[in-house]
C-alpha cells in the first residue's frame, strides 16, 4: 500500500469528523436566567414609645424590636412609689409609636394607652416574628407562615388566621382575644 494513502485516509477521516461536529446542530440554547433583586419585608430593628404618667423620666424612649413594655418602663427609670401598674400588662410587646401611661393609685388609665384591650391586642397584619412568637402555641414556622400569608393577603379580620390553616382551633382559641387586624 502506498505510503500517501497511510497517511491520507486517516487525516481525512479526522477532517470528515471535525466537518461533521462543526456542522452539526447545536443543542438547545442553555437558558440564562437572571436574578431580579427581591423586596424581602425587613423587621424594624427598633421601636419608639412615648411613656408617660408616674416614672422616673417621663418622656421618648428607643428600644430593641419585640422589646415589652417592662423594658419602656425600666428605660423610664422605673415607676414611682404612687404608681399603680396594676391595669398595665407589663409583658406585652411594643409596637412602634405606642403611648404607655402609668396611672398613680386612684387615678383612670385613659382611653388608647397601654392596659386597654384596644392597645394590648396584636394586630397580625403589622405584627413582627418576634411579636407573633409572643403569642402561646406560635412558633418562628408559623410566625413565619402568618407573616407569608399576609403578603399575599391582609387578614380582613382574626378567624382567618384559622380558615387559611395557619393554626389549629386550639391554638386560636388561646390567642382569639390577643389578636386584631386594627
Amino acid at each position: 500500500m502506498p505510503r500517501i494513502l497511510l497517511v491520507a485516509v486517516p487525516a481525512l477521516a479526522l477532517v470528515g469528523a471535525g466537518m461533521g461536529l462543526a456542522l452539526a446542530p447545536a443543542g438547545p440554547e442553555p437558558v440564562v436566567e437572571i436574578a431580579e433583586p427581591s423586596a424581602v419585608p425587613t423587621q424594624p430593628v427598633s421601636v419608639v414609645v412615648d411613656v408617660v404618667g408616674a416614672v422616673a423620666r417621663p418622656g421618648v424612649v428607643t428600644l430593641r424590636a419585640g422589646a415589652r413594655v417592662i423594658d419602656a418602663l425600666a428605660a423610664a427609670g422605673g415607676v414611682t412609689a404612687d404608681a399603680d401598674t396594676t391595669a398595665l400588662n407589663r409583658a406585652a410587646v411594643l409596637r412602634d409609636g405606642m403611648r404607655i401611661y402609668v396611672p398613680r393609685h386612684g387615678e383612670e388609665l385613659p382611653a388608647g394607652t397601654v392596659g386597654t384591650p384596644a392597645e394590648t391586642t396584636i394586630d397580625i397584619n403589622r405584627a413582627s416574628s418576634a411579636e407573633l412568637e409572643s403569642l402561646p402555641g406560635i412558633g418562628p414556622s408559623t410566625a413565619s407562615r402568618i407573616i407569608r400569608s399576609r403578603e399575599t393577603k391582609p387578614f380582613a379580620r382574626v378567624e382567618e388566621l384559622q380558615t387559611r390553616g395557619l393554626v389549629t382551633a386550639r391554638v386560636f382559641a388561646d390567642i382569639r382575644e390577643l389578636v386584631s387586624t386594627r
